[in-house]
């Protein structure tokens, strides 16, 4: 399978080899990101036309951490060990409660359509990026990656009417992204919290999607 910074090599006229930057989301990082739901008034206070969270995102160990800025609902945590088949909500203050659920499935790999072509390199916010271009019917997904790390810099999804204008509908932008394992201290629950005293709920907890419903947990 292909890295981030993979490629596959064609060959081009005269025999000339060629290398395809290959898009692949990575498999442990930390990052910020910002979602932004264009189609809400950027006046809007409720829902907020923006919503902000932390991810440490770990696909080898199995096991993931989102910090949720308080927006659309309350500020919370939601930590997934698909290693011990346990997940947590932690809503923070003033709620202060935790609940936990059992988590019985797999952690979904983070899987880019193969049908997403390269386009070619961008700049985006002074960052050199290689882009690609995913299309399903009416939807077009744009996503740009770090040309040197392969590290996520932003994905935009737009819907084409038909008259050919497209209008934007979410945008990822991710920020201050390092690449690698997250501490895995980050996975615990800390005090005044434990497996014991989280509330049990059963059914589980929604997915949460970081790069479109391409890379979730």
């Amino acid at each position: 399978m292909a890295t981030a910074l993979g490629c596959i090599v064609v060959f081009a006229l005269l025999g000339l080899m060629q290398c395809t930057p290959q898009p692949l989301f990575p498999l442990q990082l930390t990052a910020n990101i910002e979602i932004t739901a264009h189609q809400i008034p950027a006046e809007s206070e409720f829902p907020p036309r923006t919503r902000r969270m932390v991810i440490y995102y770990d696909y080898i160990n199995k096991r993931s951490r989102a910090d949720i800025e308080e927006g659309y609902e309350a500020a919370k945590t939601y930590i997934r060990r698909y290693d011990l088949k346990n997940e947590y909500m932690i809503r923070l203050a003033p709620i202060d409660d935790c609940k936990r659920s059992y988590l019985g499935e797999k952690m979904p790999f983070p899987e880019i359509p193969d049908e997403t072509s390269y386009v070619g390199e961008r700049d985006v916010d002074g960052i050199k990026t290689n882009y690609y271009l995913f299309e399903d019917y009416d939807i077009r997904i744009h996503m740009y990656f770090n040309g040197k790390t392969g590290a996520p810099v932003r994905l935009h999804e737009e819907s084409v009417e038909g008259d050919g204008i497209a209008a934007p509908l979410l945008t990822y932008d991710y920020s201050q992204v390092e690449l690698g394992s997250p501490d895995e201290l980050l996975f615990e629950l800390q005090e005044p919290y434990s497996h014991g005293t989280c509330d049990r709920h059963l059914g589980g907890f929604p997915y949460l999607h970081v790069f479109h419903y391409f890379a979730r947990f």
